[in-house]
């Protein structure tokens, strides 16, 4: 009568249609009386539903199961079988797990750090696998009871007096795979339409996952692929055989242009510093010296960068200094430093500055303050001098 997880009522049914999540494959969904099923799950020899309103006892029930999601799971379960098949007898290679992903799947497989896929095996696993598609095998069931000196060691150990299912791919005494399994099928491998490997990457120990679509989820990729090949094409101005060379020549020149850019920063740092020290310089007198400058084009390092160079400037300098150093526009903020002669006077800049700009997250010591803020509308309106805003001085480029 009360939610048992997430909100969701429990109900067990008599028999069900609807498949718990096992063997590496997730729960179906589907309807109870038109009652949402969120999820499923075994517990033992029983199948519990997760449903949002309660169900009472003795009801009698019309059972629907999401077929799209069926489907699905059956294209990706049978592939995964025909998939580890090809693996084990053709390549030596055994699978000790697997994953059904929302959108892509993989084997993981047992493998040494000297063995590895290249392309050219990939193309040959893909080629031999579309062609038992083609064939139209098979893929039948059968159950036997189970028997503790038999079962199979990937059966869980909560389940106790049930059968063992073993799923075939082939006809009767030339089968390309038998293995035991709970998941839901195809009725023969033409129904997986096509397998598409999508890159194999390391994990631990060695071992490989192999990733994989198969059926509905390559027309999926492939309608996705064609669409980001429409975008590119748009941005590129070049069709899709020629982006990976635009994107290279793109790449290249943004490159090129960091390399120019670090080479004007590192020229442009130490007029500005200069520049900062003569204005502060400039104001004499006992009382604190204090600038602010705002470069809506610069960008954290040139920020960091400008604060160190003017730091080491005003190193032995007599009267008390303060700076503020911001890059970035007005309208999106950007980097923030703070340098100064005294501790205390910085962490008031800092507050003074959060009091206009909203939150400014950074840190710092020795000197140095260094932040961010999420705009620089009101920057101008800044006063460091602890008097009025007219006593320092502004800039900005």
């Amino acid at each position: 009568d009360n939610p048992v997880f997430e909100g969701l009522y429990s109900v067990e049914l008599a028999d069900t249609v609807i498949f718990p999540e096992g063997g590496g494959q997730p729960s179906d969904t589907g309807f109870i009386n038109g009652v949402p099923v969120k999820h499923a799950r075994r517990d033992g020899l029983r199948a519990i539903h997760y449903v949002p309103a309660p169900i009472p006892a003795g009801t009698l029930v019309h059972v629907e199961v999401d077929f799209r999601r069926r489907l699905d799971h059956m294209q990706q379960h049978s592939g995964q079988h025909l998939l580890s098949a090809v693996l084990r007898k053709d390549w030596g290679l055994e699978t000790v797990s697997w994953n059904l992903g929302a959108t892509v799947s993989h084997v993981e497989l047992r493998a040494s750090k000297e063995q590895a896929l290249p392309q050219g095996s990939l193309d040959a696993i893909e080629s031999k696998c579309n062609d038992v598609i083609f064939e139209a095998l098979p893929i039948s069931t059968s159950v036997v009871e189970q028997v503790a000196a038999t079962c199979p060691s990937s059966v869980p150990g909560d389940y106790v007096g049930g059968v063992i299912r073993h799923v075939e791919i082939g006809v009767a005494g030339a089968a390309i795979d038998r293995n035991a399994c709970c998941g839901t099928h195809l009725e023969n491998t033409a129904q997986m339409q096509v397998l598409k490997l999508a890159g194999v990457d390391r994990i631990r120990g060695g071992n490989m996952r192999l990733f994989f679509y198969v059926g509905t989820r390559v027309r999926e990729y492939a309608e996705a692929s064609l669409v980001r090949d429409r975008r590119l094409a748009g941005l590129l101005s070049c069709p899709p055989e020629s982006q990976c060379e635009a994107v290279e020549r793109s790449i290249k020149q943004a490159k090129a242009s960091l390399k120019a850019l670090k080479s004007l920063r590192g020229q442009l740092v130490p007029l500005v510093a200069h520049d900062l020290r003569n204005q502060l310089v400039a104001q004499g007198g006992s009382r604190r010296q204090t600038t602010v400058y705002h470069c809506e084009d610069g960008d954290g390092p040139f920020a960091s960068s400008v604060g160190s160079e003017l730091a080491k400037l005003m190193m032995g300098a007599n009267s008390e200094w303060l700076a503020v150093i911001a890059s970035g526009s007005k309208s999106d903020g950007g980097a923030l430093v703070v340098v100064g002669s005294k501790e205390a006077s910085i962490t008031e800049a800092v507050e003074r500055l959060t009091l206009l700009l909203g939150p400014c997250k950074g840190g710092g010591a020795h000197g140095a303050w260094r932040g961010k803020a999420a705009s620089f509308a009101q920057l101008a309106k800044l006063d460091l001098s602890g008097q009025s805003p007219a006593a320092g001085s502004s800039s900005v480029i």
